[in-house]
């Protein structure tokens, strides 16, 4: 045999001591003819078995090339990633790669694939392109970090259980590991056997990239990931730190300590006693709106009645979650108070808008008193945040302004997908390198293009266009803005989490308040209730902000002051809030300057800022997935870096 090639067979025993160490213990070997390919990650799951491409032996690398990163830099790659079935979370897969402890890439893997949350899917694209924005291989990886825990999920939910479960649960994994009764395995549950969770991601990682035995995965708790992301990406050097979603190995939150490079966990929120996560997808599941995030905007048109109090009880931080888990039907002493469910398409009545008021009264009471015993409990003034629920912006708001804080941090993908890059920040200090204290200050780790790359396309698909210096950028869009126009912005990389930020970006004049159904007939075709949002210089936050403080990701709501709401009307929301993002020149200097251009215009030194993407999609990634939306909406005029399209009506040309 020419080319023998050595695959790996482990017991469920090794699997589960790799989960912990990252380290292979061989125990059979078995010789294949010629070159290999792997099987597929349905044919390896729940096998065991270690897979890995071989072309011949001058590809192969030695065990010091492997896992140690590269010479002169160290590279760690984050994941977030949970196959669907079982009921299971398997929504925003991503990824995030650190070069020397800091950021050097993330993305989600819907941009790539073009799926609103891309459920179920491995992040192969996002893994790609961190790779190749890095210019390595996978084999130059010092150790991957995925954020989810499904051994200790599994112990867990086997403690909340009580003894008497536990030793029944106990009792069935050591007969279907060690006895006889192993040839039922594949009939049970992942959450029986949680080591066969671990084996799917191994099986991925072997099927799509080759990832050697030898490169170290790192399991992290799914809250400590969402904690790490917040806190290491904080530049803080000490903080309370509160992480809170719907669900995560067992969990909805968590409060932590961090001090240095030490992230201490010192209280954990059970999920079976309360979800604010829960609570809200049980209203939103009520309500039937087209978003779960979008009844935050529902709210200020209602008035709260105290629909939820049976359910939630913010005085003893409680919850029913035995009344919140039942969808369909919904419980009887729920349906009394709050009348029947909304159905698909049916007019939202004043009790849907009341419980929509009633859910963010609920969410708020909550938060602010689980940060205030956090701040006490840890006796640290600066606080990160992060989990699907950092996302409520009007409580960020709150948060910030109540004086139980001097400072206050949000990871801007604070959902799921940005567990990738906790787990990237835990997996790096796992390796023994220290992490540089260094604040994360924008959110452009996505692909970027060049103007060639862009004019490539555009001759690819005929469409004409022009290209103009820089400079005249921001007053060519500046003019197109104050004639009413509604432009299309794609410059730099895409923006890590839900926001658009200046990147992949929707503008328009944010004075008139008929701007609104403009734009959301002519290219978002969402909720009428919806509102938009402004980007406005920093600098000007205090002028036209209550209680402002530096807010850059467009996650936190400040009330815009009297005497300026008639004048950004299209921004201003019906509680007299907006949601801004606070713009620096050295961050996006291009955008900065176009946005002070036209506040020279106009007087007001804000846009109208929302994502550039259709109803239902994904924000776009790439100029080809702009054109589509731009020739599929009423956009009126593209700017793709220095290159504008217009369409008919629309001059592209500034001003003299």
């Amino acid at each position: 045999m020419k080319n023998r090639l050595k695959i790996v067979l482990w017991s469920r025993e090794q699997a589960r001591r790799v989960y912990y160490a990252a380290v292979l213990e061989v125990k059979k070997e078995i010789p294949v003819e010629g070159n290999c390919e792997p099987p597929s990650p349905r044919q390896t799951s729940g096998m065991g078995v270690h897979w890995f491409r071989f072309q011949g032996r001058k590809e192969m690398k030695t065990s010091a090339e492997i896992g140690s990163g590269t010479q002169d830099h160290t590279y760690v790659l984050g994941l977030n990633y949970r196959p669907l079935g079982g009921g299971e979370i398997g929504h925003h897969p991503s990824a995030a790669l650190l070069k020397d402890g800091l950021p050097l890439a993330m993305c989600e893997e819907e941009r790539f694939v073009r799926i609103k949350e891309a459920p179920g899917l491995f992040p192969i694209q996002a893994i790609q392109y961190c790779l190749n924005k890095a210019g390595i291989s996978i084999h130059d990886v010092a150790a991957i970090g995925w954020n989810w825990d499904p051994v200790g999920s599994t112990k867990r939910r086997q403690g909340q259980r009580g003894a008497l479960v536990d030793m029944g649960t106990r009792l069935t994994q050591f007969a279907l590991r060690k006895t006889q009764l192993r040839s039922f395995r594949s009939a049970v549950s992942d959450g029986v056997l949680p080591e066969r969770v671990f084996e799917k991601l191994r099986a991925e990682l072997f099927y799509w990239f080759a990832v050697d035995s030898k490169t170290p995965l790192f399991c992290f708790d799914h809250h400590r990931a969402h904690a790490a992301s917040a806190y290491y990406a904080s530049g803080y050097e000490s903080a309370t730190v509160v992480t809170w979603d719907a669900w995560g190995d067992h969990l909805s939150g968590l409060v932590a300590r961090g001090r240095g490079s030490s992230l201490d966990v010192l209280e954990e929120m059970p999920a079976s006693q309360l979800s604010i996560g829960q609570l809200n997808d049980f209203v939103y599941a009520f309500l039937r709106t087209s978003e779960k995030g979008n009844l935050m905007g529902l709210a200020p048109y209602g008035s709260p009645k105290g629909l939820l109090d049976g359910v939630a009880d913010e005085n003893t931080l409680s919850m029913r979650m035995d009344l919140l888990g039942q969808h369909a039907p919904f419980p009887e002493s729920f349906l009394r108070v709050a009348g029947k469910p909304r159905r698909q398409g049916e007019p939202l009545e004043q009790r849907h808008k009341d419980l929509a008021a009633d859910l963010q009264r609920k969410i708020e009471a909550f938060g602010m008193k689980i940060v205030d015993s956090a701040v006490r409990l840890t006796e640290e003034r600066n606080l990160c945040l992060a989990g699907g629920c950092a996302l409520n912006a009007t409580l960020n708001g709150k948060i910030g302004r109540s004086g139980m804080v001097d400072r206050l941090f949000v990871q801007p993908e604070a959902g799921d997908a940005g567990g990738a890059l906790g787990a990237a920040y835990l997996a790096h200090l796992e390796t023994g390198r220290p992490l540089p204290r260094q604040e994360l200050s924008h959110a452009y780790w996505g692909p970027s293009f060049t103007d060639d790359e862009i004019m490539e396309q555009l001759d690819i698909v005929k469409v004409p266009y022009e290209r103009l210096p820089e400079s005249q950028i921001p007053e060519c869009v500046s003019q197109l803005l104050m004639d009413q126009k509604i432009v299309g912005w794609f410059r730099l990389g895409s923006e890590w989490g839900p926001r658009a930020l200046g990147a992949r970006s929707i503008l328009a004049d944010p004075r008139p308040e008929k701007i609104r159904d403009r734009v959301n007939r002519a290219v978002k075709y969402r909720d009428w209730w919806r509102p938009f949002a402004p980007s406005m210089l920093a600098e000007e936050a205090d002028e036209y902000l209550e209680g402002a403080f530096f807010a850059p990701f467009m996650i936190v709501t400040f009330p815009v002051k009297a005497k300026h709401m008639g004048e950004i009307a299209g921004v201003t929301h019906l509680d007299g809030t907006t949601r801004p993002q606070m713009v620096v020149r050295d961050v996006n200097p291009c955008y900065y300057d176009t946005i002070q251009k036209f506040g020279q215009q106009s007087g007001v030194p804000m846009v109208l800022n929302t994502s550039f993407n259709l109803k239902g999609e994904p924000m776009v990634n790439t100029p080809r997935d702009a054109l589509r939306t731009f020739f599929s909406s009423g956009l009126d005029a593209l700017i793709l870096n220095n290159v504008v399209l217009h369409k008919a009506g629309s001059s592209t040309a500034p001003k003299a």
